[in-house]
């Protein structure tokens, strides 16, 4: 069995699939799902698939579809086939050289690549990563999570659901479908506007489910008093629920509300988008900012990354659970086998692939009975990239080949 891995080529595939329906929260909308598939292929004609998950427009993070392809075809993508690596890990070193030297270029003359010079790219770096993982497990015969997290997967997971910013007088039908075909948790998108009312309504209907709720930073922190409305309703977290740009600023805000004695939120608080990085979560943790983590690979910049603020919440007793980026399979089934390790707080929000895409770009896609899903657990993804459709939806293709 070949024990090192030597890639020859790099296929960069600009994806655009339409969604089965409109994703709206209080920070975007998406109705058409663009997104990034990196192909690599080794010299002996064996492949893995990576995705980048970065939104076609920055509602989420600074990060974007235009900036990551913009790094993957002009930086990160020549610069590792330049250092012939030979294993996943060392893509973060090749990547923070490339950063380092993309800041001082850009400090020294305007062009293009000024305007993303303070920009990371975490989410192109999760998506090489990603796709050379796949390869090096592949070739080795070993799953891909198993293999980075040195443990093993549960055989199945239950399927939870996000609900984005629909009507009021369709959101119980909605939910009673999810609930009748076996959803476990049911997180809900909200806004200042309606919030209350709308986890209200959610609970007086369904009092016994796993409920959470999502503001994505909506909330002014003016507004502490409606976030803290929502303890009457027993939720599992309340995901993001402050407009701060940074979890400094965030500390420095709950400091003034403890000492003023307007602190009054009981309810676990979950942040996503506020941790970008090791260093940000360990800071959050030291300020009491955070009850539940929301781990998702392309965010936190891979799955390495990911295994070490896993660790870092299991040694210091903050919950994690693994979210979605409203990706393709090719991401979110590593989000599946994440779902999987025995300590997840609950469920994730992972359900059927139909529900997103008309066809996902794996097979078999992801398909939950009675709101259960056995796991995937062969080599590598554990599922089969699809060319056929990947090439259906592919709007640009960039090849990156060694000398």
């Amino acid at each position: 069995m070949q024990d090192s891995l030597l890639v020859k080529r790099i296929t960069l595939h600009r994806v655009n699939i339409p969604l089965q329906f409109t994703f709206k929260t209080a920070r975007g909308t998406v109705q058409n799902r663009e997104t990034i598939i990196i192909e690599m292929e080794n010299e002996d004609g064996q492949k893995g698939y990576g995705e980048c998950v970065a939104f076609a427009d920055p509602f989420y993070t600074d990060e974007t579809v235009d900036l990551a392809w913009h790094r993957l075809v002009h930086h990160y993508g020549p610069a590792m086939l330049s250092a012939q690596i030979e294993r996943a890990k060392e893509i973060h070193d090749i990547a923070d050289f490339v950063h380092a030297a993309l800041g001082m270029m850009a400090s020294e003359r305007a062009g293009s690549e000024s305007e993303y010079q303070h920009i990371h790219s975490p989410m192109a770096v999760a998506g090489l990563e990603n796709a050379l993982l796949n390869l090096e497990c592949t070739v080795k015969g070993q799953n891909t999570v198993e293999y980075v997290m040195g443990e093993s997967l549960q055989d199945t997971i239950p399927c939870g659901v996000a609900i984005g910013d629909i009507p009021m007088d369709t959101l119980i039908d909605v939910v009673r479908t999810h609930v009748e075909q076996g959803c476990q948790r049911i997180k809900l998108k909200i806004k200042p506007e309606d919030g209350y009312e709308r986890t209200k309504l959610v609970r007086a209907a369904f009092p016994n489910i796993t409920l959470a709720v999502d503001a994505n930073r909506s909330y002014s922190f003016a507004q502490i008093d409606d976030v803290a409305l929502l303890n009457d309703f027993n939720l599992a977290c309340i995901e993001e629920p402050f407009d701060v740009s940074s979890v400094q600023t965030l500390a420095l805000l709950k400091q003034e509300a403890l000492s003023k004695g307007l602190w009054s939120i009981t309810t676990p608080i979950c942040l996503d988008e506020s941790i970008l990085t090791f260093e940000d979560l360990e800071y959050a943790v030291r300020h009491d900012l955070i009850d539940v983590l929301n781990i998702k690979i392309g965010r936190l910049g891979g799955l390495y990354p990911v295994k070490r603020i896993i660790d870092y919440c299991r040694d210091n007793d903050i919950k994690f659970w693994i979210g979605s980026m409203v990706e393709t399979g090719v991401s979110k089934m590593l989000h599946v086998q994440l779902a999987a390790l025995a300590d997840t707080y609950m469920a994730g929000d992972l359900s059927d692939s139909k529900r997103y895409f008309e066809d996902d770009l794996i097979m078999p896609d992801i398909t939950f009975t009675d709101g259960q899903m056995t796991v995937p657990k062969g080599p590598g993804l554990g599922v089969e990239v699809r060319p056929d459709v990947l090439s259906r939806y592919a709007v640009e293709t960039v090849v990156i080949e060694t000398l």
